[in-house]
């Protein structure tokens, strides 16, 4: 495998994962420690709210569910990745999202921080920062 910049690998990985291709994405830029939080962990009031907010997904089958509990609801009209920042062991990434409820037909428009933790080139997890209370009423 080619050497690439911690950013590259988020970038890729975000690719894949939006081309369904998530085995693929963690298999080339996904660490064995994988854990993603969405929001804040240990918050089961955001969990009842948002079922795949408010908890850590630990490795590929944590970081499925999430996806197929986020994209069962939601469709993605846009996810635009505006800035992308490296500073130690860390990719940070601004932008905005817009998704459409599937079955309340509500939009959830909001900007986002993702935090990327990076090991030896690869996630090895991270957090995102939405507006969780569009994502919520969305669903409403």
């Amino acid at each position: 495998m080619e050497t690439i910049t911690n950013i590259e690998a988020v970038q890729k990985f975000l690719t894949l994962q939006y081309e369904g291709k998530i085995e693929e994405a963690f298999a080339n830029y996904a660490d064995s420690s994988f854990e993603w939080i969405v929001s804040s962990a240990n918050n089961n009031e955001l969990t009842t709210a948002i079922p795949w907010a408010g908890m850590t997904h630990k490795g590929l089958e944590g970081y499925k569910n999430l996806t197929s509990q986020l994209f069962g609801e939601y469709e993605a009209l846009e996810f635009d990745t505006k800035e992308f920042y490296e500073v130690q062991d860390k990719v940070i990434m601004i932008g905005h999202f817009k998704f459409k409820h599937y079955k309340t037909q509500k939009i959830a428009d909001s900007d986002f921080v993702g935090l990327f933790n990076m090991k030896n080139g690869k996630i090895a997890g991270g957090q995102f920062y939405e507006n969780t209370y569009a994502v919520a009423q969305g669903r409403k």
